[in-house]
């Protein structure tokens, strides 16, 4: 990446009249510059992020380029991909990483290692590679990526630095803070444009508001789209909501978000207990499903079930985060809509380890329950309705990062259930 590329791309002036403001003006033309191997754009959800990124993702292919557009997750890049009308992957598959191998059948690490087949001596065949919701990517694929682009590539990277940072490995360094993302170092470093207007659900949104509220250390306010509860008794609160709202929580359309994994508002028990709730009398005809011997979980469907995918599979082309619905449950398959696709998920798949060997394992270890999910499951991720749960139990996890990426996710309106400690944490820390 040390040489520029010749062909300057022209934005296409016919679409004009998306752009809204000169900050995004601004966002495509120095996007579009060859001048720069790497440039920064960010800003919270509905600034135009999606706009510039199309508009730079034609420009440079009617240059002449070859453009790749990718996302972290199977989830964002499914996201992206309906939002451009342009064919976006994971950045593990544009950079056709191995099959990590098996977990350890105790603790559920990879055993093997994953490693990507294009790198330095095999480089991309895109000159331009468009990377979106890469406050997500951490170190080890952010150079990844970087080692894989060809001599005079370009990176173009979006995000919103409001949203919750990448989990690394060793998350504070000696001085006990945490290091800059790879996104926001390349803020800094590079070109950059920090998006600022918000477009998407309006001026008068109480979701945009309170969001600007949490980010700059305020409590957020009750509003027509924003309702808070304020309690201890969070379990009663959300079986209410979920019986009582309207809402169908059983749709991909709305979601519960939790911080954390463990405790009673923790993504296991809050599964457990909204599943019981919409699905009733069905759970007397569940159906057991094989759990990995590491995970000390149990599962248990039925046609209706709304499900989370907790893997990359790209033999049966499903990837992590992905969320559909049962619509089957016979002959050991379990037959899942996923919106765009309905797949049926067999008891067994082989594949070739990274040491060559042929292996296998039951793909159905990698369902759970979705009906409610943690906040950095969520991300990459849009609903119509979110219920943001917070209490105590998961103190460590409260701050504007995690109460501001959870809220956000909402586009229609957001009901936030806490206790008054979790709340006011939450915007303090």
């Amino acid at each position: 990446m040390d040489s520029e590329t010749n062909t300057q791309p022209s934005p296409d002036t016919s679409l004009n009249t998306s752009i809204k403001d000169e900050l995004q003006e601004r966002a495509i033309e120095l996007a579009c510059s060859t001048s720069n191997r790497i440039v920064g754009v960010t800003g919270q959800a509905g600034t135009g992020k999606t706009t510039i990124m199309r508009r730079v993702y034609h420009a440079f292919v009617d240059a002449g380029h070859a453009v790749a557009l990718c996302a972290p997750t199977g989830k964002a890049a499914k996201r992206i991909s309906e939002a451009t009308g342009i064919q976006a992957t994971t950045i593990h598959k544009l950079l056709e990483y191995t099959h990590p191998g098996d977990p350890d059948e105790k603790t559920g690490k990879i055993l093997g290692i994953s490693v990507p087949r294009r790198g330095p001596q095999r480089p991309l065949d895109y000159s331009v590679v468009l990377g979106d919701e890469y406050s997500m990517v951490n170190e080890e694929l952010n150079r990844a990526l970087m080692d894989a682009m060809p001599s005079g590539g370009l990176v173009r990277v979006f995000g919103d630095a409001n949203q919750l940072p990448p989990i690394e490995e060793g998350d504070f360094n000696r001085q006990g803070t945490k290091p800059l993302s790879p996104f926001e170092k390349y803020l800094k470093q590079f070109p950059s444009v920090t998006l600022k207007n918000i477009y998407r659900q309006g001026e008068g949104s109480g979701i945009v508001k309170n969001g600007h509220r949490i980010i700059n250390g305020m409590c957020p306010s009750q509003m027509d789209d924003f309702k808070i509860t304020i309690t201890q008794q969070h379990k009663n609160r959300i079986i209410d909501y979920v019986m009582t709202s309207g809402i169908d929580f059983g749709s991909l359309d709305n979601q519960v978000i939790t911080p954390t994994n463990k405790g009673w508002i923790g993504q296991v028990a809050l599964n457990v207990t909204i599943q019981e709730l919409l699905q009733g009398d069905k759970m007397y005809s569940a159906h057991v499903m094989p759990r990995s011997k590491w995970d000390k979980t149990n599962l248990v469907l039925v046609v209706g079930d709304k499900v989370l995918w907790t893997k990359n599979d790209y033999q049966l082309e499903i990837y992590n985060g992905e969320t559909g619905i049962v619509t089957s449950l016979d002959n050991d398959l379990v037959t899942i809509d996923f919106g765009d696709r309905t797949l049926a998920i067999p008891p067994w798949v082989e594949y070739e380890g990274a040491d060559g060997e042929r292996k296998g394992y039951d793909p159905r270890t990698q369902l759970q329950l979705a009906y409610a999910i943690t906040t950095h499951k969520s991300q990459g991720s849009e609903y119509q309705h979110v219920v943001y749960m917070m209490d105590k139990y998961a103190f460590m996890l409260q701050n504007r990062a995690n109460f501001y990426t959870a809220v956000t996710r909402a586009r229609k309106h957001v009901h936030v259930i806490s206790d008054q400690r979790s709340f006011q944490s939450a915007v303090v820390r």
